[in-house]
């Protein structure tokens, strides 16, 4: 969870209170670093003085392939470069920044070369004193065939040539900006009931009660629409012989219409781990549009801590 404490929302009783003003301005601080960092990483191209503008030193890494710090970053990318030549030659859609107190997430998609599918990055940083202090993420190449048109990020740009020309997506995500007229305390409350009658194993009335008619896909393996989500809950939750899945504790970026969701998930029984991130968009209190992505959880990392 983000940690926050979850003030009375302002349409409620009309007045912000002291936790809800303090945070508020805890995410409005946020955001402005964060986007400082991203137009000078990805817009601006000067990645290494991003890092050395905006992020801490000895900052804390949870990625399985980086150590820590500013050294661990720049051997790691050290690395790629010899590889697959300088990351400031990369192509980056951003497809959504959210940020919520202390945290903040960016959605992106990565093209290291010409014929280079492209891969999904959800980036997660905490922010203590000014700088960016601790890193998580979550990584997943993109597939070349899907159950719809939709993309696992957005629409637009899922290619290198068309990525190369979106040029204003960190000021204009891809996937639009956070709806300020809905409260990240509204958005939470009908995640956590949609969570809540998923888990008791009603798929069918939480689809039928939390998903918008017009809910639109982005994972690559769920068709579209309330039916292609019926589906796939049903396999993953619905059958009474199928392993149990089971959530880890969850890291939670919420802001306007959007809820970023952090967690670790395995299956009963079943070797091994993944790192997830699920992203809902609300509209009219419904569940309207929904994005995946997913890791596996080596046995080991770089850093020696775990990805969550």
């Amino acid at each position: 969870m983000s940690g926050t404490p979850l003030p009375v929302p302002v349409g409620m009783t009309g007045v912000r209170t002291m936790d809800e003003q303090s945070h508020s301005a805890t995410t409005r601080a946020t955001r402005g670093l964060a986007m400082k960092f991203l137009r000078m990483a990805f817009v601006d191209k000067q990645f290494r003085s991003a890092f050395d503008s905006f992020v801490a030193p000895d900052f804390i890494q949870h990625n399985p392939h980086i150590a820590d710090g500013w050294e661990g970053h720049r051997a790691f990318f050290g690395r790629m470069a010899e590889r697959l030549g300088d990351s400031a030659d990369w192509h980056h859609v951003t497809d959504m920044v959210l940020a919520d107190g202390e945290l903040f997430a960016v959605m992106h998609r990565v093209f290291r070369s010409p014929d280079d599918h492209g891969q999904i990055v959800v980036d997660l940083w905490r922010v203590a004193d000014g700088k960016m202090v601790e890193h998580w993420d979550v990584i997943q190449q993109m597939p070349r065939t899907m159950p719809h048109g939709n993309g696992m990020g957005s629409a637009v740009a899922n290619d290198p040539v068309s990525a190369k020309a979106y040029r204003d997506s960190v000021e204009q995500p891809a996937c639009g900006k956070p709806d300020a007229k809905v409260t990240r305390e509204q958005s939470l409350a009908s995640y956590r009931a949609y969570v809540d009658e998923v888990a008791k194993g009603d798929v069918l009335g939480a689809t039928e009660t939390w998903l918008h008619p017009e809910y639109k896909q982005h994972s690559p393996v769920i068709a579209d629409g309330k039916q292609g989500a019926i589906d796939y809950l049903m396999e993953e939750w619905g059958k009474k012989d199928a392993p149990n899945p089971i959530l880890g504790p969850q890291r939670i970026v919420a802001e306007g219409d959007f809820v970023l969701v952090h967690y670790l998930y395995s299956l009963e029984g079943v070797p091994g781990e993944e790192a997830h991130i699920d992203v809902f968009r609300f509209m009219d209190n419904k569940i309207v549009e929904h994005w995946d992505v997913k890791q596996k959880v080596p046995e080991t990392t770089a850093s020696g801590r775990a990805m969550w």
